[in-house]
């Protein structure tokens, strides 16, 4: 077994310290007041788990300290899956990731995150939308111009990343140890520590809507007063207090402009636009970038013409192979609203405001207003200029067979 003591098990480690004060399983057990039944069962190895309150009790009955005291609580976290609570990594060795590539037509969105983090703007924010239209992409520039400038620390955590090694390895551990809920929460302390009084951004990139643990991450911001905590989301979980930023696809000229970047010189013209059929192929697909980027990959294959080809047939399709999770996502954004309202408000022509939904869909403007909200939070609306509305192409081509038709907007307005 090896000889540094940071790496025992704990089992063997309590069954060492034990021997070491000369007691039985049975007067540890009466010094602890933890159960004979316990304390062996931890030694063999048969529970692996311990509690946070059983190590404390057992420690204190073992009158472990200093080192000792540490290293049981370290090889106790690490048979919880956690972190050894005396390692604090080193932040400036753990930069956010470096974007790989020119981020296109989210100027404005930028600015206004970064205003959002700033002093006075909102420490709890989630960045939202579907399955492929940039969030990961949008939050990496705003990190990576916050680290850049100096004016925060950011810590970033994946849920998509290969657990790293060193610094970076270290750190995603006592994140998640510190955000997992209460009673496995064993790295709050040593996380609270490491951040202080920092001015500091925690980035949570693609994780479970349900996580992290929100009383675990509300006591993080209330105990590092100058931390933010970004974190992007498919989900509708906020935690009491975050702002929510819907993040809308790409507004058409710039898709446009992404797609006939992403199809190459093969497929752009002498001037270097995108031909008519890529401008369809863009507007069909939503400027959704993560499905331009599926789109995109099939022109090794196909010419434009033929792509629009798919993409009228079966958009939904195009895009599966990079972007499999969009049509379960769609699907289950929908299952939660009116069907014959987003039916009605799909089989509009042209943008619609509020009030136009409600004439279309037979919705009180107030209750109508909510929806679209919603709608919009969701991902299945989109804003085109102000306050007007549309439903994405996508959305309607998996509602066009199973929902109600609604009345053209036109004959809406002459009614």
């Amino acid at each position: 077994m090896d000889g540094n003591l940071t790496h025992w098990q704990f089992g063997d480690l309590l069954k060492k310290y034990r021997m070491k004060q000369g007691a039985t399983q049975r007067q540890l057990a009466d010094l602890s007041t933890v159960s004979v039944r316990a304390i062996r069962d931890l030694e063999a190895g048969r529970a692996s788990r311990p509690r946070r309150d059983t190590v404390r009790l057992i420690a204190e009955g073992l009158r472990l300290s200093g080192r000792e005291l540490t290293t049981f609580e370290a090889a106790a976290m690490r048979s919880r899956g956690g972190v050894e609570i005396d390692f604090v990594p080193d932040l400036a060795a753990v930069p956010p990731p470096a974007a790989l590539d020119v981020l296109v037509g989210r100027d404005a969105e930028v600015s206004s995150l970064l205003a959002l983090l700033g002093e006075g703007g909102s420490r709890l924010v989630a960045v939202t939308g579907l399955p492929g239209v940039g969030k990961t992409r949008l939050v990496v520039e705003v990190a990576g111009r916050l680290h850049d400038s100096g004016a925060a620390r950011v810590l970033w955590d994946a849920a998509t990343a290969q657990a790293p090694g060193g610094a970076a390895g270290r750190l995603r551990l006592l994140v998640h140890s510190a955000l997992a809920v209460a009673e496995d929460g064993e790295g709050w302390e040593a996380l609270a520590t490491l951040i202080g009084d920092r001015e500091a951004v925690l980035v949570l990139d693609g994780h479970d809507p349900a996580w992290p643990d929100p009383d675990r991450a509300l006591a993080l911001a209330h105990r590092c007063r100058r931390l933010r905590l970004l974190r992007t989301t498919r989900g509708s979980h906020p935690i009491p207090g975050e702002r929510v930023v819907a993040l809308a696809p790409l507004a058409h000229g710039h898709a446009v402009r992404l797609l006939g970047r992403l199809a190459g010189h093969g497929a752009t013209g002498a001037t270097g636009a995108a031909p008519t059929a890529l401008t369809e192929v863009a507007a069909r697909l939503d400027g959704l970038p993560g499905a331009l980027e599926a789109a995109a990959s099939w022109l090794v294959v196909y010419r434009p013409d033929e792509l629009l080809d798919l993409v009228r047939a079966d958009p939904l399709g195009v895009v599966a192979d990079r972007l499999p999770d969009l049509r379960d996502a769609l699907r289950r954004a929908l299952s939660g609203v009116d069907g014959a309202a987003v039916g009605a408000l799909a089989a509009a022509r042209g943008d619609w405001s509020v009030a136009d939904a409600a004439r279309l869909t037979g919705i009180a403007p107030v209750a109508c207003a909510r929806l679209v909200r919603h709608l919009l939070l969701l991902g299945l609306v989109r804003p085109v200029g102000d306050d007007r509305f549309r439903v994405l192409a996508l959305a309607g081509a998996l509602t066009a067979s199973v929902l109600p038709v609604g009345l053209p907007l036109d004959a809406a307005r002459d009614s």
